[in-house]
Formats: C-alpha cells, structure tokens, sequence
C-alpha cells in the first residue's frame, strides 16, 4: 500500500440481503463481540493468516513465496466458484515498466476473476482490486505483509464471496494485481492493455489496500476530491458503517499523506476512470517485518469487511444508476 520509492531500509447504499452462511469452519474463532453481518469473520481471519506466514516468504513478485500465494488465491477462487475473466484461466501474466524507472522490467502474474451482473452481458464493469505481492526478505528477516495487503487480498475475496450469494446488478472483476510493490506494475499492466471494447465498459475501480489496522477505528476513503460524483456515495454508506468511514488523503494538503497516487487505483485515476481506494492510515508496522497476523484486531477487522461490502454494492448501484 501507499506505495513509495525505495528507502533504504527496505528497499525500498447499505445493502438489505442477510449475510450467507458461512461456508466452512476454520482454525481461528475470533474472540470480540462485533458479529460480521457480511462476512465469514473466522475465514477471513484464517486467510490473513495463513498469506502473512512465513511460508509465504513475504509474497514478493517471482519469487517462490509469491507464486505459492498465486497458487492459494486460485484454489480459494475456485472453492467460491468464481469464473476466471480470461478463457485461459485466472493468470495474466504481463511485463511492464516500473513508473519511476522505465528502463527496469518487471514480470508478473495478475489473477482476475469475475461475477456476471444480472443486468446481462455487455454492460458496465465495476473492477475491485487489491494487490496480493509483498516485499519479500530483506537482509535475512521476512516481511510478511499481514496489513499491506494480505488483509486487502481477505476482504476482497470476502466481498466476492457475498456477491456470489447476492449478484451484482453489473459486472464484477476482481483484480488481484501483482508487483504493487515495484512501481504498480501489475495494475498499471492491467490499465494499460485493456482492450478497447473493455475500457468502455469499465465504469469503476474500487481499491483495497491495507483495511486491517483500523487502530483508531478509522477507515479511508480516498478519491473523491477528483471525482466528486463518489462523495454521496462514501457519505451514504458512512451515515450507517460499522466503522468510520472517512473521506480524505487527497488532496495535495496532505502532503507526503496524499495517497491519490500511491496504490493500484492511481493507473485508473490516470486514465480517468472513477476510483475509490479504502484503506487505514500508517502505523508504526507499515513496511516493517513486524507487520504480522498476530498484531490485527479481529473486531477492527471485521468491521473494516463489512464496511467494504457496503461500499461495494454502493458502487454496484451508483454504476448502475450512471448507466442510466
């Protein structure tokens, strides 16, 4: 998430459905007195889990640890039933240009999956994204990214859990992009090789990075200020939240804290297309090994899911009311 130029240390809407059942048990039980209404809590917090362990080896792009990641997303995709957007399969590989360094290549593998709208074939889509890569290791310790964004690749799987039980009006894809963490490469792969017909129908992006660590109870909307049309939408879901959902973070006030530009939303922002990117603040762990599970609150968490969903088919409705 709110992705920097390498330092050196590093390298750098409310919906009216009742929630599914959830589809399985799992090792964890939260322990916290928020009751997820739109999500598999337990399940969610398993995933985290086991994406921030060290067998994943911090997930960072062609390494083994992150083509094990790649491996796991597709057989959760697969369990959900969810169709791959490609006729090839989930995986798209690509190679592009860091932004900050054109002459250095990057390759990587973006998985997309999708869920048909009601509405039928042809019409909008709606793209939520969030990147499944992290930083590898780094001078001997693994930085496993339970935060940035283990937690964003959890919610965004939660929130297509619940459209599979509850169908969009529109198009769903769900991005899950590679080498975030090397210049957005995957994403701005993915932005820029959208073939004409697709680009015309992508209405939307929402954006999933770092939404774990909502330690002040605070979770961020970032984007409105460059497409002030989404302001009633963040508004509308905030009125009723379970966490605080607050608009901000870019705006060039904010200074090196406006985040417009700093994840995978920025490649749709640059190309116009309407974004919103959710996500909780900097705290002492970001893009340290010390970013692990074991630092998570399960109830922020959970809240945190459950706001996402909400402003997930706040967009499928403010999508669908564009179109008209």
């Amino acid at each position: 998430m709110k992705w920097f130029f390498p330092a050196a240390a590093v390298f750098l809407a409310a919906c009216s459905s009742a929630p599914a059942e959830p589809a399985a048990e799992t090792a964890i039980v939260a322990s916290h007195d928020y009751e997820a209404r739109y999500h598999d809590a337990p399940r969610a917090l398993e995933t985290l889990k086991t994406l921030a362990s060290d067998a994943y080896e911090g997930r960072r792009t062609g390494e083994p640890g992150n083509l094990k990641a790649m491996a796991w997303i597709e057989a959760r995709l697969d369990s959900l039933d969810a169709e791959p957007w490609n006729e090839s399969g989930y995986r798209a590989p690509f190679v592009a240009a860091r932004f900050d360094s054109p002459e250095n290549g990057v390759r990587g593998t973006n998985i997309l999956a999708r869920i048909d709208g009601t509405a039928g074939a042809g019409g909008p889509v709606l793209v939520m994204s969030a990147h499944f890569d992290h930083l590898g290791a780094v001078d001997g310790e693994i930085y496993n990214g339970a935060d940035d964004n283990a937690s964003g690749v959890a919610a965004l799987l939660e929130t297509l859990a619940w459209f599979k039980e509850h169908p969009p009006r529109n198009t769903l894809l769900f991005a899950f992009f590679d080498a975030e963490e090397q210049g957005l490469s995957g994403s701005t792969s993915f932005v820029a090789t959208l073939p004409d017909a697709l680009r015309q129908r992508v209405a939307m992006n929402l954006n999933l990075d770092m939404v774990a660590r909502a330690d002040k109870g605070e979770l961020y909307a970032v984007g409105t200020s460059h497409f002030p049309e989404l302001a009633g939408l963040i508004d509308g879901v905030a009125a009723d939240a379970p966490i605080r959902l607050l608009r901000g973070h870019d705006t060039p006030d904010w200074g090196d804290q406006d985040w417009s530009f700093l994840s995978d939303h920025a490649a749709f922002v640059r190309a116009g297309i309407p974004s919103i990117y959710l996500g909780v603040e900097d705290h002492a762990d970001y893009h340290q090994p010390s970013d692990e599970f074991e630092n998570v609150d399960p109830e922020a968490f959970a809240r945190s899911i459950d706001t996402i969903v909400l402003v997930a088919e706040a967009a499928d409705g403010w999508v669908t009311a564009q179109a008209k």
